[in-house]
């Protein structure tokens, strides 16, 4: 039991030990307001247990309690408004004790506006017709997608996103299940990008085709932090490409229809994502921040259709406590042309050799 607990509200908590058998904290307990202080701390130490969270200091621990306490009450404020089963809600995960700022600067750092080279403005990609394009498809149902990954406290969503758009064509050209990619091969050796401090996915495809492949992440295991370049000291590319493209901006159709060929990296706005727990996402607050600036690249594995209700199927990189087991739900066909939270305008994914459009959906 931590000091500052044992200082404050020892009585409380001699009592709360005898009713609090578990450290998980029910869900019914987070759509219930509490009426004290004294509650809002219960809820902390739970979580504390939970999360194995210590600190050094009393304090940190009061700072990191007064966080706690805020988050606590937006998660509430936001379940409160859910109309309906499908709505999103929130939840408290391991990022409870760290405020708005500090989650955003180490997890979706503002990159600033879109690079024109991830931009693609023309209207006649050939990725606008998909007549034959099935009505719902999960990549992961196919092989093509390999474990949730946790990319810790190192900006490196952008490999992250990027290698499991390389792992899924290449499951998918081969007719095999994902190899499992090195997302610290790009942290430590894209140049055009920036390691930990970020970088966006369709660099990350350059590198793969310019550098003749890239690692098995077994080959060339993540540290969550920069390193020294050591591709030259692999003997064999696990992965290669043989191009890229990228998504038409603003056009839902065109993303639409490359999704149901392969995997797509997206650029995003994911300020608001921090507590996501499950339900499909509608960016509800995505106009709360800086809309025009992308903060995040992440994964589409999918898309499917739940009363009436259309979403994308999202990978995320910040392991599977987060969301749901690692995934999020994204509302798709809205009415605005860049979709939630900028998700339609800068998408891309790798080309590894010509496949016939019937034989992605009958060749894994």
């Amino acid at each position: 039991m931590s000091s500052l607990v044992i200082k404050l509200f020892f009585p409380l908590f001699l009592s709360l030990s005898m009713i609090c058998l578990s450290s998980c904290i029910p869900r019914d307990d987070l759509d219930r307001r509490f009426t004290s202080e004294e509650e809002a701390l219960g809820q902390f130490q739970l979580w504390q247990k939970e999360y194995g969270r210590e600190y050094d200091n009393l304090k940190e621990e009061a700072k990191r309690f007064e966080i706690f306490k805020e988050n606590l009450k937006y998660i509430r404020e936001t379940n409160a408004r859910r109309e309906s089963p499908f709505d999103y809600s929130l939840g408290l995960n391991e990022f409870a004790d760290l405020s708005r700022e500090e989650f955003s600067k180490i997890f979706t750092p503002d990159m600033g506006p879109i690079p024109k080279d991830n931009m693609n403005l023309n209207d006649d990609d050939d990725n606008d017709s998909c007549p034959n394009a099935p009505a719902s498809i999960d990549w992961r149902k196919k092989g093509a997608v390999t474990k949730v990954k946790n990319q810790g406290y190192c900006g490196s969503c952008w490999a992250f996103g990027s290698i499991g758009a390389m792992e899924g064509i290449n499951a998918i050209v081969k007719g095999k299940p994902s190899v499992s990619l090195s997302a610290q091969e790009l942290v430590d050796c894209d140049k055009d990008c920036y390691g930990c401090r970020g970088g966006w996915h369709n660099r990350a495809f350059e590198y793969a085709i310019n550098n003749g492949g890239i690692a098995k992440e077994a080959d060339y295991l993540y540290t969550a932090q920069d390193g020294t370049c050591k591709a030259s000291t692999i003997k064999r590319k696990a992965v290669t490409l043989s191009g890229y493209k990228n998504v038409t901006s603003y056009s839902e159709k065109s993303l639409y229809c490359a999704v149901s060929r392969q995997p797509v990296t997206v650029g995003l706005n994911s300020m608001d994502f921090q507590f996501y727990q499950d339900g499909i996402y509608d960016g509800e607050n995505c106009t709360r921040y800086n809309v025009t600036h992308i903060s995040h690249a992440v994964l589409i594995v999918g898309y499917d259709t739940v009363a009436g209700h259309d979403y994308w199927i999202v990978k995320n990189s910040w392991g599977e406590s987060w969301g749901m087991k690692g995934y999020i739900f994204i509302k798709r066909n809205t009415d605005n042309k860049n979709g939630v939270c900028l998700i339609n305008c800068c998408g891309s994914y790798p080309t590894k050799e010509a496949v016939k459009p019937e034989n992605y959906y009958s060749s894994i």
